[in-house]
């Protein structure tokens, strides 16, 4: 019994020993920031945040701590004194990836919305969500929304949303009648998801860089299984759109995002809220996805619908000359405090006479 035992012994430190030993070469030879992951699935497909969770996120100089509530929401937690609530739905730039939560966008409103209403609780949520499309919204939409009870739903598209909303597959459109059919791309591995929510397992990510590649190599190949057997119609085990569909030069993409969005502007009008759809402002013609630009010239020119828009593009184009790379986090790409700051300051000119108590709601 103590042979065995002591045999149990050395495995485990020999095991402690090669770890550690892992660990010291890696981080000599393979150098990498760390962070925990925030980010799931849920069982839908659509992507959302872990609810009730502190995560890290490290990148050169930057140390990040994000708070996400109760409702996966970047921020304190829902009180009942909100008398109006304000929900920013977008990516990683609405999220405010890379920056302390007072200097997200979200937050820079929140901060003008309490200066120029004194006598109003007005409540700007933070529902943005890193690597989200335009199509993981709507399904959100429909879960999360009913426990957040929003009386404002923005959408603050951006350069990727509907090149994403294709390659996610989330919804496609039934030809036969012109409606929006559910679907998924990947679907996830739920063991996967429970372990990321583990205490320890996001301790060791964030102090490990072993860990954290072992992380990365596990959300390629563990955490979901392709079941549209790579958009093969003859064996995917859920719709896909045409062959045809999935080029730039096809219709289909701009098709599905508008009725996409529509999707959400018919759950605020079930729901009591109003729906507006918004830019982030940075959409250059250089940077954006094929399908997106497609769906972005549509919204410009041609947009058949009331709905309220709001294109933030031309502003921080003037405001920043035309040049945005003093506003993006160096090595990375998204938008740095002052960024932020003018994402916050273009959209306060529309939103503004949107919360104002005397307009329509």
């Amino acid at each position: 019994m103590k042979n065995r035992a002591g045999i149990f012994a050395l495995m485990i430190t020999g095991i402690l020993l090669a770890l550690l030993l892992a660990e010291i070469l890696v981080r000599i030879f393979i150098p990498r920031y760390k962070m925990t992951t925030w980010i799931e699935m849920h069982p839908r497909g659509f992507m959302m945040n872990q609810s009730g969770v502190e995560a890290f996120h490290e990148f050169r100089d930057r140390r990040i701590t994000y708070h996400l509530n109760e409702q996966g929401l970047r921020g304190e937690e829902l009180t009942s004194s909100d008398d109006k609530r304000v929900l920013l739905l977008g990516d990683s730039y609405t999220f405010g990836l890379l920056l302390h939560q007072e200097d997200t966008f979200a937050d820079l409103l929140q901060l003008k919305a309490d200066q120029h209403f004194e006598k109003q609780s007005i409540r700007i949520l933070n529902g943005g969500v890193g690597g989200a499309g335009l199509a993981d919204w709507p399904a959100w939409l429909e879960v999360k929304g009913p426990e957040i009870e929003p009386d404002k739903v923005i959408l603050f598209l951006n350069t990727s949303d509907i090149d994403r909303a294709i390659s996610k597959n989330l919804f496609v459109i039934d030809e036969a009648d012109s409606t929006l059919v559910n679907s998924m791309y990947w679907k996830p591995n739920e063991f996967m998801f429970r372990l990321g929510r583990q205490g320890w397992y996001q301790w060791i990510q964030r102090h490990s860089i072993l860990a954290n590649i072992l992380v990365t190599m596990a959300w390629e190949h563990l955490y979901f299984t392709d079941i549209t057997n790579n958009f093969d119609p003859e064996t995917s085990e859920v719709p896909v759109p045409a062959a045809k569909d999935l080029y730039p030069e096809s219709d289909y993409s701009v098709r599905l995002a508008d009725k996409l969005v529509l999707r959400m502007n018919e759950w605020c009008e079930k729901n009591n809220c109003d729906f507006i759809l918004a830019t982030t402002g940075f959409f250059d013609p250089d940077k954006m996805g094929d399908h997106t630009a497609n769906f972005y010239h549509f919204i410009t020119e041609n947009f058949p619908h009331d709905i309220r828009f709001f294109d933030n593009t031309p502003c921080i184009y003037e405001k920043s000359d035309g040049n945005y790379e003093p506003l993006l986090i160096p090595g990375d790409g998204h938008p740095n405090e002052q960024g932020a700051s003018l994402v916050a300051e273009c959209s306060w000119q529309w939103l503004l006479p949107l919360l104002n108590p005397e307009s329509s709601d």
